[in-house]
């Protein structure tokens, strides 16, 4: 059996010798053409690739110029409201605060000035007495031996007498008048107090509006940036995007915990109301009628914002008129009010299920019933979800602020995911296109390793054909 398998595979090895030398002369017969088809087939796949790259390219470049457009307008907007609030406070700080500050200002002054008059007139100094009195004293002292001299001395003393009597009643009148000066500029003292105060106001107003004026000039040259494109201000808006997404998706996971919470607060009494065994879908009609609850208050929610011109979700009901904007608040306003009473009852309704439930529960059990027990340990449970079932309606109408703010940014998020992703599959195409290329290359060089005898022989033919057209080359130039 050996030496049958020996002799059989020494027979075959001549025929795989030919069919592999024939093989290998195909292939290098062949090399020209089949080096040509692997080109052709390698470049069009390049050239595929970098056209997709291209085309990705450019889309993301439009999406790109697009988000950028998006992110500024909105930016804009938000500036221009800002701008619009901020003009609006200083007019009406202006109006209310610094309205009649001229009128305030000149009375200040004519009550400053009059108090400088007063002050400077309490300041004046006593009036002296007469030169001649020191004179007529002086004579009425001197010793006189004449009679005649005397009685003269006697004349001039009473003169001199009266003179000084005269003095000091003028003296104490002075005296008298600049006393009631002083009473009068100590009785004005809080009224000075008073406008030296209001000066200050007027001077704390003023800085207040110096304040106010620098933060309208940052707000501007913000405005200006982004209506320019600068990429500091579309750097800036996109972390403010980014921040306010996050806040928003917070804010709703949080009113989505309270709106679950509302829904098993109302599930329990809507399942006695619609009943418990229709479904619809495989869910219960009464779970599905406690979810068009909450949903419609909500949009009752949504839409009392929207006539407040607190959210601008629907700019359709802000633009409207007044009156029927008006109208509107009403409506949504009574809606959500019978919604939330309605859950209110429906707490109360589920308070009394649940003590039904366990009453039948005891008596099931064969133990005492817990119905006659109506303390305060009952109440407050049942106040507790009254209280709730009528808060949390309310409490959901505020969804639709961060809703609006998580519907702006994330148009700017999720536009900006894209280009990353764009930019990502423009990258794979290029590196796809590069490989593409050099297994190309690669395929050529198996190809001409298949077939590399042939072309080792051929190598040796033409390095014989070059050596002797170089001889030929050379004798010929020596002759």
């Amino acid at each position: 059996m050996t030496t049958l398998n020996l002799q059989a595979a020494l027979g075959s090895w001549p025929t795989f010798l030919i069919l592999l030398l024939g093989a290998t002369l195909a292939l290098y017969l062949a090399r020209q053409p089949a080096h040509q088809t692997i080109n052709a087939v390698f470049f069009a796949l390049y050239r595929m690739m970098r056209t997709c790259a291209c085309t990705v390219n450019k889309t993301r470049q439009r999406l790109a110029n697009r988000n950028r457009d998006v992110l500024l307008e909105q930016g804009r907007q938000h500036a221009e409201r800002d701008l619009e609030k901020a003009f609006f406070e200083i007019n009406k700080f202006v109006q209310n605060d610094l309205g009649g500050y001229p009128q305030l200002q000149r009375d200040i002054q004519e009550t400053v000035n009059r108090i400088r008059d007063d002050y400077d007139n309490s300041r004046k100094v006593p009036t002296s007495a007469p030169d001649w009195l020191d004179a007529v004293n002086a004579i009425a002292t001197i010793k006189q031996t004449d009679p005649a001299a005397a009685t003269n001395g006697r004349i001039l003393e009473q003169i001199h007498h009266s003179a000084d009597v005269q003095h000091k009643e003028n003296l104490a009148a002075y005296r008298k008048s600049t006393a009631n000066r002083h009473r009068i500029l100590k009785a004005m003292t809080p009224y000075w107090r008073k406008l030296a105060y209001s000066v200050d106001e007027v001077g704390n107003r003023l800085k207040e509006i110096t304040t106010r004026a620098q933060s309208i000039d940052q707000q501007m040259l913000k405005f200006n940036e982004i209506v320019a494109g600068t990429h500091q201000a579309e750097r800036a808006l996109k972390a403010s995007s980014i921040t306010q997404f996050v806040i928003a998706a917070l804010v709703i996971a949080v009113a989505a915990g309270g709106a679950f919470f509302n829904f098993h607060l109302i599930a329990l009494p809507m399942s006695e109301m619609v009943g418990s065994a229709q479904r619809i879908g495989g869910v219960k009609v009464a779970d599905l009628a406690a979810l068009v609850i909450i949903c419609l208050e909500t949009t009752a929610g949504i839409f009392l914002l929207e006539s407040l011109r607190i959210t601008q979700l629907f700019p359709l009901i802000g633009s409207m008129d007044d009156r029927v904007r008006r109208a509107i608040m009403i409506c949504a306003s009574c809606l959500l009010l019978i919604l939330a009473s309605t859950e209110s009852a429906l707490a109360f309704m589920r308070d009394q299920i649940a003590l039904d439930l366990a009453n039948l529960r005891a008596s099931l059990a064969g133990v005492d019933s817990a119905e006659g027990h109506s303390g305060i340990n009952s109440w407050i449970p049942l106040a507790a979800n009254m209280v709730l079932g009528f808060i949390l309606p309310l409490a959901l109408t505020m969804v639709a602020i961060p809703l609006e703010y998580l519907l702006q940014t994330a148009r700017t998020l999720l536009g900006s995911l894209a280009e990353i992703l764009l930019a990502a599959s423009v990258s794979i195409l290029r590196l796809t296109a590069s490989g593409i290329k050099h297994t190309g290359v690669v395929v050529i060089g198996l190809y001409d390793l298949l077939i590399a005898a042939p072309l080792w022989v051929e190598n040796l033919i033409r390095q014989k054909q070059r050596k002797a057209e170089n001889q030929y080359t050379a004798q010929t130039e020596e002759f």
